[in-house]
């Protein structure tokens, strides 16, 4: 049995994300784990966001869902970078000292 055309066409929408988020693999830097991780970030980014996107362009769900696998994967690396090098323990101690004068107790 075939499945129906339109079946079709929607996996291909949503395999465009994956697809988008693999060609970005070759810009990016780390571990194959990271660079994976990353990219199954964008994917999902791409999954849940090029619906909502293709209905607010007019761009086929197909394109936006490559653009949306790529560049999320983009966005996934710039977080992953930026909590890397976020101090943690600095950060926590600022917020608490903040917490202590903000409640007067310090």
């Amino acid at each position: 049995m075939t499945p129906p055309a339109e079946t079709i066409d929607v996996w291909l929408a949503k395999l465009a994300g994956v697809a988008g988020a693999a060609a970005s693999l070759a810009f990016l830097k780390g571990s194959w784990s990271e660079r994976l991780t990353m990219a199954l970030g964008g994917s999902i980014v791409s999954y849940y966001a090029a619906p909502w996107m293709s209905g607010v362009t007019g761009l086929p769900a197909g394109l936006c869902g490559f653009l949306l696998g790529l560049f999320g994967m983009a966005c996934c690396a710039k977080i992953w970078e930026a909590i890397q090098a976020t101090p943690i323990s600095e950060a926590w101690t600022a917020l608490i000292d903040a917490a202590r004068r903000r409640l007067g107790g310090g």
